[in-house]
């Protein structure tokens, strides 16, 4: 009886200590509590700037500390200050443009040097955040990509950067697939640990459009799309070459697909340190 004791008191052992190890509970922004800027009060393609901020907002004390040098008392007045002393630099990567105007937004890359430029300028002793963009790499395949992604989003959120999500969707149009809408959010909350069989993991995530937090997936494609990834030196569309998401909640240019045509929304990018 005493030793049928000793083995259960051992299971009973293991298996809580297991339990405290798994990874399974969610990682969340360290600044939860923040209250998140809404760009329809201030900019219709402000969404770039505008998750930048909410990142800022959201993240760990030293991250945070970044908002006392954003300029202005308002959400509006701080947007402004950020797109018009960082935000109308010309383009180190588009010929003749500006890094963000207000017909086109701003793309990963300008942003990424947007806040770069602002985290230097303003003597902020940050790490210098990174564009990273999420396609399948040569030899490589969906599953790899699923970790790999997963884990870079992880690190970041742990290290107290909420990651900033570079969203797209793409539709098909006669024969062509194009781009029919970007949009940027910030990574809230997203799953400690992927089990060895995941073929998606949710998250939550600051959408700013309306500067709430909602639920979505990032998962494993099962059907065939064309996408591009932009910041490669030759561009070019290839057959479901990322992951996709899955975002209820968020329009995503779901307006702008007419009822006959195929789309996809994928995760092309994310900026973080």
């Amino acid at each position: 009886m005493l030793r049928l004791f000793i083995i259960l008191l051992s299971f009973v052992f293991i298996a809580t200590s297991s339990s405290c190890v798994t990874g399974l509970d969610p990682v969340t922004a360290p600044n939860s509590k923040a209250k998140a800027l809404n760009q329809i009060l201030i900019e219709k393609n402000g969404c770039g700037p505008v998750s930048l901020i909410n990142a800022y907002r959201f993240g760990s004390p030293k991250w945070n500390a970044a908002t006392k040098k954003i300029n202005g008392d308002t959400d509006k007045e701080k947007f402004n200050f950020m797109v018009r002393y960082y935000g109308q630099i010309f383009s180190s990567h588009t010929r003749a443009s500006m890094r963000w105007d207000t017909r086109s937004g701003i793309n990963g890359l300008d942003l990424t040097d947007l806040a770069n430029d602002f985290q230097t300028g303003r003597e902020l002793a940050l790490p210098k955040l990174k564009h990273t963009t999420h396609f399948i790499k040569s030899g490589g395949n969906h599953k790899t990509l699923l970790t790999t992604t997963h884990t870079h989003l992880t690190k970041s959120l742990q290290a107290g950067f909420p990651p900033l999500l570079s969203v797209k969707r793409f539709a098909q149009r006669g024969r062509l697939w194009r781009q029919v809408h970007g949009h940027y959010v910030v990574l809230y909350e997203i799953t400690g640990t992927l089990p060895p069989n995941a073929n998606s993991f949710k998250i939550k995530y600051i959408d700013p459009w309306g500067g709430k937090i909602k639920t979505g997936t990032i998962k494993i494609p099962k059907k065939a799309f064309f996408a591009i990834n932009s910041a490669e030196k030759k561009p070019q569309f290839r057959e479901s070459p990322t992951l996709i998401v899955d975002f209820p909640q968020s329009s995503l240019g779901r307006h702008l697909v007419n009822n006959n045509e195929k789309s996809s929304t994928v995760l092309t990018a994310s900026i973080t340190p």
